[in-house]
């Protein structure tokens, strides 16, 4: 059933509030930051209540972020972390970056700094799409680590952004590996929980757990629901899981202009997946909205841009990579917010943490000017 913000429907799609959906770009700086000021009824679009530390971990042969509550008077006496394109690479493999393209993001979170000490709290693990890196959608994963949780991104290698430089191992899609290495990342948080050294002591709860992935990282985040410890999952543009899961609840969310994996792609996923599960599907908006790309191609360039300008990019891989980041499309700080109150309400009602809230038919209407087809199935 197909209606206009109505509040019962199974499938809804909205055409609610005023303005233009696209979104202004002259004034986008790279500090990724949500900002877009949502109804009352997005109760998890805004900043969450935490303050986000950051720190990077080592795990044999990658490396490991995280994104968690902070200590606030910590934080207050430290400035916010910042990567750039050379930091997503191996140290030997830096130099491929130019200087006039090495973009620095600012993230909202502090590096280093002494974990809340209103823990343990809730995992969420994040699993890159291909041809990216662990830090490729800081902006969101801060934002969720906000709402009280400790967000853990494992570079991908085998599937990564190194694997896109001359003279590197190519591409790679393996479901056991990445899911191996999804959960090497959890195990690998918990021992810093019981490590007194770290910033991490104390603040990890390892068994209650969600997956979130985009892109291929999609497959990754579904397939760790096989793991008692992880509780549901959300994919972002994603593909689907490597083999059948158990009954755990799901989210889907989409862009209605992927090019890379179409809306009729999700669909199918979706419907492939059991029940409860949920989809969402964002209008003005593609592949890359779900990442830092859009600010760091917009401000500097970074790694694609040089691609691009070098012609080492070809022009269709460059339409796909930087779909999503049209001036058609919504900005980031317009898309995250929506993005981010989506997967906060879908894991803290699927962790027990809230019943559910922001999670009906009525959020259709909760974004003024951003158009949204919500489906459930209890």
């Amino acid at each position: 059933m197909l209606t206009v913000c109505g509040t019962a429907a199974v499938l809804v799609a909205s055409s609610c509030g005023s303005g233009d959906t696209t979104a202004e770009r002259a004034d986008r700086t790279t500090t990724t930051t949500t900002t877009t000021p949502p109804t009352e009824a997005a109760v998890y679009a805004e900043p969450g209540p935490n303050t986000v530390g950051y720190t990077t971990l080592h795990m044999d042969d990658r490396f490991v972020d995280v994104w968690y509550p902070a200590d606030d008077a910590a934080a207050a006496d430290t400035p916010k972390a910042t990567y750039d394109q050379r930091a997503t690479l191996p140290v030997d493999l830096r130099g491929f970056v130019p200087e006039e393209y090495n973009t620095v993001v600012t993230m909202e979170a502090h590096a280093d700094v002494a974990g809340s000490t209103d823990g343990p709290f809730p995992v969420v693990l994040f699993s890159h799409g291909a041809t990216a890196y662990r830090m490729a959608s800081s902006g969101l994963l801060a934002g969720i680590a906000s709402w009280g949780f400790v967000v853990v991104s494992a570079d991908y290698l085998e599937r990564g952004v190194v694997t896109q430089l001359p003279g590197q191992a190519p591409l790679t899609l393996d479901p056991a590996r990445d899911k191996g290495v999804m959960l090497a990342s959890l195990d690998l948080v918990a021992a810093e929980n019981d490590r007194s050294a770290s910033v991490l002591h104390g603040i990890v709860d390892a068994t209650s757990v969600a997956a979130v992935g985009h892109s291929a990282g999609g497959t990754t985040a579904f397939d760790a629901l096989g793991d008692a410890r992880v509780k549901a999952a959300v994919g972002w543009a994603s593909l689907g899981p490597s083999a059948p899961v158990p009954k755990k609840p799901t989210m889907i969310i989409g862009a209605a202009n992927d090019l890379g994996i179409k809306p009729a792609v999700l669909s199918k996923t979706y419907e492939s997946l059991p029940a409860p599960k949920r989809r969402i599907e964002i209008a003005d908006a593609g592949h890359n909205s779900f990442t830092d790309l859009c600010v760091v191609t917009e401000s500097g360039g970074g790694m694609v841009g040089y691609g691009i300008e070098s012609g080492a990019i070809p022009k269709p891989t460059a339409k796909l990579l930087l779909n999503g980041c049209e001036r058609s499309a919504l900005a980031p700080e317009a898309f995250w917010p929506v993005v981010q109150h989506f997967t906060v309400a879908e894991v803290r009602a699927a962790l027990g943490i809230d019943t559910p809230a922001g999670l009906d038919a009525a959020m259709t209407c909760a974004f003024p000017g951003i158009v949204l087809t919500y489906e459930q199935q209890p």
